[in-house]
Parts: structure tokens; C-alpha cells; sequence
């Protein structure tokens, strides 16, 4: 009887402990996106380097920008996805302009290489 007892009182403090950990851990968990992330959830097509890009140029008027879209995202006014293109042409619109790396990669012997490479390699030929 006194080991069930004992079983039972400890299984008790188990229990108490996980639901602790439990409450714990859920408020973590439950933890509101920033305005970047939400943003972020949207874009497709080399969007985020396009963010990147702006921030890296542009960080405060880039973040008065992405808490803009967030809030229209939030509110359910933005339900589309925007592609990378779409943003740079915001950010133009808005006056801010900058530069991505850009590359063109072409099939030579069943390998993607740089244009700039295969013309040089052409032309050493």
C-alpha cells in the first residue's frame, strides 16, 4: 500500500513538473511574427533578395515600407503573393533606387556556367 501511495505522490510531481514546463514552453511558442517575417511569408521570385538589397541601401525607408505592407497583409487588403520584381518596382516608385547582382547562366556540356565564362572560354578557342 505505502509503494502506491509513493508511486501515486510521484507520479503527481511529474506531472506538475511537465505541465510547468508545458506553460512554460507555450508562450514561446505563441510569439507574434515581426513585420519582416510577415512580409517575407509573401514574397516569391528572389523577393527576399530584393529585400536584402533594399535594407542593405535603403534600412530605415525600407522598414517604414515593410511595416506598411505587414499591416496590409494583417488586414487581409495584400492577399497575393508579390515576386521580387514587383517589389523592386515599389521600391522605384518610391524613388529608391539600387542594384541587384544579377547573372545569366547558360547549359554548356550539361553544366549551368556563367555567359561570361563561355564567351571567354569562346574566344580563347
Amino acid at each position: 500500500m505505502e509503494e502506491d501511495a509513493d508511486l501515486k505522490l510521484l507520479e503527481r510531481r511529474k506531472l506538475e513538473e511537465m505541465r510547468r514546463r508545458l506553460k512554460a514552453a507555450a508562450p514561446a511558442q505563441k510569439q507574434e511574427k515581426t513585420d519582416r517575417q510577415v512580409v517575407e511569408g509573401v514574397l516569391y521570385d528572389r523577393g527576399d533578395e530584393v529585400l536584402d538589397a533594399a535594407y542593405s541601401f535603403y534600412p530605415n525607408e525600407t522598414e517604414r515600407l515593410v511595416k506598411e505592407l505587414a499591416a496590409m497583409i494583417r488586414d487581409g487588403r495584400l492577399t497575393e503573393r508579390v515576386a521580387g520584381g514587383e517589389l523592386l518596382s515599389i521600391f522605384r516608385q518610391l524613388g529608391l533606387r539600387f542594384r541587384l547582382k544579377t547573372s545569366i547562366k547558360v547549359m554548356d556540356q550539361g553544366k549551368l556556367v556563367d555567359l561570361g565564362e563561355k564567351l571567354a572560354r569562346k574566344s580563347e578557342e
